[in-house]
């Protein structure tokens, strides 16, 4: 296995630790916004440490900030599919609560919107979409899509999306200091 894999690998399994701790001390809702900014972090080291990793390994060959740039992507990747994946398992299996409470503050605050009957013919006039419609219709509706938006499976997608999305423009700019500013006189000619 690729040493950049290993600490992809690694690092993620770092994650999935922390927030099985957090889960068993019953922390997991206090500590949800804290466990993205770890997450973060770690796929930034990730990264950086498979990076420096496998330029060590290669005894600090220059190379070309392409090669550099796949290595460093190649840890951000196995990080964000191995979190992804676990992430869907976490919150269809093992904490669905997290997902539940957040469609429940949606519904919260759509009955907080849309009170009663009366608010929703107000709402009927401006918006032309719930013309033939009741409000138990209406109600019924958005709590579906909060639902399909909350779902272990979305909430896959989207932190697979998400965290490729940082892994390719934290893999550039490590890459970009690594090579200008960390080896810079580590190079062998």
């Amino acid at each position: 296995m690729k040493t950049s894999v290993k600490f992809g690998f690694g690092f993620a399994l770092i994650w999935i630790i922390i927030s099985m701790i957090t889960f068993y001390a019953g922390l997991s809702k206090e500590t949800f916004n804290l466990g993205i900014l770890i997450n973060l972090f770690l796929l930034m080291t990730a990264i950086a440490v498979g990076l420096f990793m496998t330029k060590k390994e290669n005894n600090f060959e220059k190379g070309n900030f392409i090669r550099d740039f796949k290595t460093a992507t190649q840890s951000g990747v196995i990080y964000a599919i191995t979190i992804a994946a676990f992430v869907y398992v976490y919150h269809e299996m093992i904490d669905p609560s997290i997902r539940e409470s957040l469609i429940q503050k949606r519904v919260e605050v759509l009955h907080e919107a849309v009170p009663d009957s009366e608010a929703f013919q107000k709402m009927k006039e401006n918006d032309p979409t719930w013309k033939d419609k009741s409000y138990d219709d209406y109600i019924e509706n958005q709590e579906d899509q909060f639902k399909s938006v909350f779902s272990s499976f979305s909430v896959f997608v989207a932190h697979l999306m998400g965290l490729t999305f940082f892994a390719m423009f934290f893999a550039f700019f490590v890459t970009f200091i690594m090579r200008k500013i960390v080896l810079r006189g580590s190079y062998q000619d």
